[in-house]
């Protein structure tokens, strides 16, 4: 800036004298010249200052920051991005959440210089976090970035980084939906993390919570209730409608009302023996997202109950005619004075019938098997004794032989739940004598209008049941009424959990499933209308174990196959937390910003990565606008010097 000012002192140009006859009028000019042009030449002095002035710093390219931040940018950069459904949703620029963050992607891989390294991860886990991209190749691999059915919680992708070594930049790009817990990367600062937080507009989505049926075990010859509940985020007076489908075909539909409140139910009946019901889809009319519409379930029919009766040699034949040849059990029968105990240890439904003396063999199986968790009803004999029924764990005493009739049975009771069309208090009961008064029962399934117990469930260890007549004709007319073979398939089917769930999750890591039989060698494989998978397997007792890999799951039905035959139907479903858009707590976020080694984007609601890390981490570079200063003021002398 020195250099104009000693020119403009200095005026080194050479002087030529000129000889005139008269300098008078000359004289005069020169002064009305020099008047004039003293200040055009300050100002092309100032042009000249200001041109040199500006280019000098250009040279020195300078920034300018929002904010004064200690975070800098590094040489390694490892990008996170959130590819899960939640991000579906759409965001308050009308283009997908997920449209947003593959954006964002790029703008970071924009905003760092030539010969960064770039790391990559999304929750299909598609790549090894050690592999290396270049800019170009980073910003090509996010075009072909697809939505799965699997999210990552924060421990995990901690985990995961932690595991590849790796230390520089890690941007996490999602909506954070169920990953509330930062724990690790509170802790880790030895990496600088940058949180890109997704915020879109509140949407009122619905969705299923959960399904169960009213009985957990499906029988062909009974009806069962479908029970559903659903969600939505947001309290509205809207009703949704609700389509169920089994076996692709309509089977019923139903208006749900949510009134005031977040979660509503709806019962669908199944009849019994329906086909079609390994492959259940549940429809939601839900516009607001349509990724979580459909809800898949699956009722197996391959867990039998294993139903074993001890009989004596005056037994009646009620029970081996009622459970042999019934596709839902396993029947066997074995006489009293031939037990064997490997046998009474696998059964799910032990029947004690009319033993008069049970040996101390049969009394140590029944204590074993109520022990386990297995279900044991006992059928008193005529000349059964206290003794012996105490030895079985049944405190009763011996009543008068009045022969009553039995009161109506308690409908609440989910006992006789799918037994009767119409709750009648007035149905006709059968009679039986009072031949035995309980006096350790915990609860009364079925009662004689005296108030005494006739079917009750005794105070024991396990599930133990004790009926308080024989059931010869003589004692019972029980045996012959319509009641008999729904109480006791219901006592058998509910002896037994059924281990095939009705669905999973597309983040379930195990899932269990009984087998019958399984050939040596044999190689279980899940097969869809997308392809087949083959997922990690043991055989566990009579179940099967498999580790489902979360990364290749998706939404649906996936048939069991044993070689080319199908053994039963697993389903999988989207996690809740994706359907789920409650709003995230902003404390949580605040709390990390505060965190030295982590920065939060769009905590403010400036959602834009480029310019947010222009403005607060790189800086806004101002070298183009001086140079395009340092220009203008040399034309701007070029003006003075040539036109004035």
């Amino acid at each position: 800036m020195v250099i104009p000012i000693i020119i403009h002192l200095f005026n080194l140009r050479r002087v030529k004298r000129v000889e005139f006859s008269n300098t008078t009028l000359l004289r005069r000019i020169k002064e009305e010249s020099s008047a004039k042009r003293k200040p055009i030449e300050l100002l092309v002095l100032f042009s000249r200052i200001m041109a040199i002035s500006l280019l000098v710093i250009a040279f020195a390219q300078p920034v300018i920051k929002d904010d004064s931040t200690s975070a800098s940018l590094g040489t390694d950069v490892l990008i996170y991005l959130d590819n899960s459904l939640s991000l579906s949703a759409q965001g308050d620029n009308g283009a997908s959440n997920f449209d947003e963050i593959v954006n964002d992607g790029s703008s970071i891989a924009d905003s760092y210089p030539e010969g960064a390294s770039f790391h990559f991860v999304e929750n299909a886990y598609g790549n090894s976090l050690t592999t290396g991209f270049t800019r170009e190749s980073l910003k090509e691999l996010l075009t072909e970035v697809e939505q799965v059915g699997v999210d990552r919680d924060a421990q995990e992708l901690y985990s995961r980084i932690k595991g590849s070594d790796f230390v520089g930049d890690v941007y996490l790009l999602s909506d954070f939906q169920g990953k509330s817990d930062f724990t690790s990367i509170r802790k880790d600062s030895v990496n600088q993390y940058f949180v890109k937080l997704i915020q879109s507009e509140s949407l009122d989505n619905v969705f299923v919570d959960s399904v169960f049926l009213e009985n957990s075990y499906l029988s062909g010859k009974f009806s069962n209730l479908l029970n559903v509940t659903l969600r939505r985020n947001y309290r509205d007076n809207e009703e949704v409608n609700i389509k169920l489908l089994i076996d692709g075909q309509l089977y019923g539909t139903g208006e749900v009302d949510f009134g005031n409140q977040l979660v509503a139910n709806h019962v669908f009946e199944l009849q019994g023996a329906l086909p079609g019901l390994e492959r259940i889809e549940l429809q939601i009319e839900d516009p607001t997202l349509q990724f979580d519409n459909s809800f898949y379930l699956s009722i197996n029919k391959v867990d039998r109950v294993r139903v074993i009766e001890v009989y004596d040699e005056n037994s009646p034949s009620f029970l081996s005619a009622l459970f042999e040849d019934n596709e839902a059990f396993q029947f066997d029968r074995i006489d009293s004075r031939f037990v064997d105990n490997e046998l009474l240890s696998s059964a799910n439904f032990l029947l004690i019938n009319q033993i008069q003396k049970p040996s101390n063999q049969l009394i140590s199986s029944v204590n074993g098997l109520l022990e386990s968790g297995g279900t044991v009803v006992v059928i008193p004999s005529a000349e059964s004794g206290e003794g012996e029924l105490s030895r079985l764990g049944i405190r009763a005493n011996a009543e008068s032989q009045e022969r009553v009739k039995l009161s109506s049975p308690d409908f609440e009771n989910p006992l006789y739940q799918g037994v009767f069309e119409d709750e009648d208090e007035n149905i006709e009961m059968p009679e039986a004598t009072v031949s035995f008064r309980v006096l350790n029962s915990e609860l009364d399934y079925l009662q004689f209008v005296n108030g005494r117990s006739y079917l009750s469930k005794v105070i024991s260890d396990g599930n133990l049941f004790f009926f308080a007549s024989p059931f010869d004709i003589k004692y019972s007319s029980f045996p012959s009424h319509a009641l008999f073979v729904p109480v006791m398939y219901k006592l058998a089917l509910g002896s037994k959990v059924n281990l095939s769930n009705l669905y999973y999750y597309t983040d379930s890591e195990t899932v269990f499933f009984p087998i019958d039989e399984v050939n040596p060698g044999s190689i279980f494989q899940m097969s869809s209308e997308a392809g087949q998978l083959t997922p990690d397997q043991r055989i566990d007792g009579d179940r099967l174990v498999l580790e489902i890999p979360k990364d290749l799951i998706r939404a649906g039905h996936y048939s069991l196959m044993q070689g080319s035959e199908s053994v039963g139907t697993l389903s999988f479903n989207i996690p809740k937390s994706e359907s789920d858009l409650s709003p995230l707590d902003p404390a949580i976020f605040s709390e990390l910003a505060e965190l030295n080694h982590v920065t939060v984007m769009g905590l403010e609601g400036d959602g834009d990565v480029k310019r947010f890390l222009e403005a607060k981490i790189i800086g806004k570079s101002l070298w183009k606008y001086a140079l395009l200063g340092a220009l203008f003021f040399l034309f701007v002398e070029i003006i003075l010097i040539r036109y004035l």
